[in-house]
């Protein structure tokens, strides 16, 4: 009976908890129904609740899939292994407080949305990503010490050497890394400025 359940319950919470996705967090609304709140109405009958426009469910952040198709992600690498073309990353949800807020419906008074430069979400997933022969390297600072960032979840736009990447990495092990990929490769490693 025990198995059975389970065979039944733990693929319907894997899909409940989220999936991967190809671009940025998935801002749609939850599909999964929430309990009632005072924003519930009653239908005519008295008996059925039904949801009210103002009482839908916030989005949920969702992670990119680094393993399929072409997207952009920032990610915390765990391994880089440039002899085998591969790195080990954790996708993540890296944006500014206000814009994380105003993505997820957070109330504007939420210390995430007025105290934080940024606000990073983890998603405790690690893949292991093939990288491109043809990969190009970025970071944040130039030889002379200007900064050159466009966009802070983009990583840095100054070109960099795949050896002074692998140098970088021994010395930042689990560090943020904006990321490109293609095919389910990386062709772009970027590191992110952070404060």
């Amino acid at each position: 009976m025990k198995r059975r359940f389970l065979a039944a319950v733990v693929p319907a919470l894997t899909l409940a908890a989220g999936g991967c996705a190809t671009g940025g967090p998935d801002t749609s609304a939850a599909t999964a129904p929430s309990p009632p709140t005072s924003a519930t109405a009653r239908s005519a009958a008295g008996n059925a609740p039904s949801r009210t426009a103002s009482a839908q469910a916030a989005p949920r952040p969702r992670f990119a899939d680094l393993t399929q198709g072409s997207t952009t992600s920032v990610v915390r690498l765990h391994g880089y292994d440039p002899r085998n073309a591969s790195a080990v990353a954790e996708p993540m949800i890296f944006m500014t407080g206000d814009a994380y807020c105003r993505t997820f419906k957070i109330k504007r008074t939420d210390g995430r949305c007025t105290h934080l430069a940024y606000v990073t979400e983890e998603s405790h997933t690690r893949v292991t990503v093939p990288i491109a022969p043809t990969v190009k390297y970025y970071t944040w600072e130039d030889p002379q010490g200007d900064v050159c960032i466009d966009a802070p979840e983009k990583g840095g736009t100054c070109p960099m050497t795949a050896e002074q990447f692998a140098e970088w990495y021994e010395l930042n092990k689990k560090a943020m890394v904006a990321v490109a990929t293609q095919d389910g490769a990386i062709t772009r490693m970027a590191i992110v400025y952070t404060p």
